[in-house]
């Protein structure tokens, strides 16, 4: 009977701790995330883009060779490089947009490249300064521990508080001809892939969900 008794005890603590536990996460705000606009294109003529970043005068640079490269604006300090991921040696762009959170407020850059006519994604980066330091939160190779295959074809774009609520989405798709098709211009786009992007506080890293 005793037995009995502590053991209903260290259930009802149990599920009240854990009550406590799940009242008190969702009461915690996710952040919130906007982008200023639809971002830069470096592609041919256009190889720079300045941007500042806690204070620091940066640049993008995309070099002849097709790599991209984010380095402070007097070129002393070269602090990271993406270079793309289908071995392609020209004809790669690389589209450049801030990201930013409310609550916490956070500062990131998206970088989504391409390559070819049809535009096939060949790099997605989601970069920031963690504990000081400049590292990449998501890239194509995250992406494909949710089901992204890296190396056929698709296209990536993402949407961010399109519908008010501040979430960031990526969409992943690839082309396709309809039965019954015949010509290029009649060709079709299915998605393949959609995740939210959120910022996870405990891990202070970003978390990802299939939609």
């Amino acid at each position: 009977m005793r037995f009995r008794q502590k053991m209903f005890s260290y259930l009802s603590v149990f599920i009240l701790c854990l009550a406590f536990f799940l009242i008190n996460s969702a009461q915690v705000p996710a952040a919130e995330f906007s982008a200023s606009d639809d971002g830069n294109f470096l592609y041919m003529d256009t190889r720079q883009l300045n941007v500042c970043y806690d204070n620091e005068p940066l640049k993008f640079v995309l070099q002849k060779d097709g790599t991209l490269r984010l380095m402070s604006r007097d070129g002393k300090h070269d602090y990271m490089s993406f270079v793309n991921y289908v071995g392609a040696k020209g004809g790669v762009g690389y589209k450049i947009r801030t990201i930013c959170t409310t609550d916490p407020d956070m500062t990131f850059f998206e970088i989504n490249a391409d390559v070819g006519a049809h535009a096939m994604n060949c790099g997605y980066w989601l970069i920031g300064k963690h504990d000081g330091q400049w590292v990449t939160y998501v890239s194509l190779d995250s992406l494909a521990t949710m089901g992204y295959t890296i190396g056929e074809w698709h296209q990536i774009r993402t949407k961010i508080d399109e519908d008010g609520t501040g979430r960031f989405i990526l969409i992943s798709s690839h082309e396709y001809l309809p039965p019954g098709a015949q010509y290029q211009y009649q060709r079709k786009h299915a998605v393949d892939l959609q995740l939210e992007l959120f910022w996870d506080e405990n891990a202070q890293w970003f978390g990802m969900r299939n939609l």
